[in-house]
């Protein structure tokens, strides 16, 4: 049989982690009671995960953001595979933004359909306070240049595409032409150029806009 490596760019859930914005959760994990049907001395482990649709690595489609847009959990699972294509723009600072420039510099092929994911090693700051406020972002005219190759899914080891203090990301275009999202992901240092196919399956939750995923390359 075929062997694989199998590359996981899944972020970790846990206690205590960043939250997208403020009303959306993290992550509350706790231990559940013994179950009085058991007997005390039958050891049995369960836990509660209270998370929101954008803790840690998840998947999105437009319908984060209209109503008319069916939810990303009813797409074909197909969407959610797709040649992998790492584009490693060099280690981004808090706040720094991706570049044409920086896009071109990395040399990659990218190809229609392609499951684009930029690479800047802003992951190393996974578990840090400053993840999601002093994200790097994509310049609006490297959006451009990404959705203008006709890729079908966009990736990044940092959790904002956008700034908050001067939005311009593209969102219009890229939800017409483009249309998904996993984010924020990690691990993907080591990487560059087309490295194999990206599985990334949403939660099957019923009528979700966005999920966690578990996000690998097989290689």
């Amino acid at each position: 049989m075929e062997t694989r490596e199998i590359r996981d760019i899944t972020g970790w859930i846990h206690n205590g982690m960043w939250s997208s914005l403020p009303e959306y959760p993290g992550a509350d994990i706790s231990d559940l009671p013994h179950p009085a049907a058991l007997p005390a001395d039958y050891e049995v482990h369960l836990q509660k995960f209270v998370i929101g649709g954008q803790s840690g690595t998840y998947v999105e489609n437009a319908s984060h953001v209209s109503a008319a847009v069916a939810p990303v959990v009813e797409l074909p699972l197909q969407e959610f595979v797709r040649p992998a294509v790492v584009i490693d723009v060099g280690d981004k600072g808090p706040l720094e933004p991706v570049t044409v420039a920086g896009l071109e510099a990395a040399k990659c092929d990218v190809r229609p359909g392609d499951a684009a994911l930029i690479r800047t090693g802003w992951d190393a700051n996974w578990e840090r306070p400053c993840f999601v406020e002093e994200s790097p972002f994509i310049e609006r005219r490297a959006a451009l240049w990404l959705i203008e190759r006709g890729i079908g899914l966009l990736g990044s080891d940092f959790p904002r595409f956008d700034t908050p203090f001067a939005m311009q990301f593209p969102w219009g275009e890229f939800w017409e032409r483009v249309g998904l999202i996993v984010a924020p992901v990690a691990n993907l240092t080591g990487l560059s150029g087309r490295c194999g196919t990206l599985v990334a399956l949403p939660l099957k939750i019923r009528g979700a806009v966005c999920t966690p995923c578990r996000a690998v390359i097989l290689r």
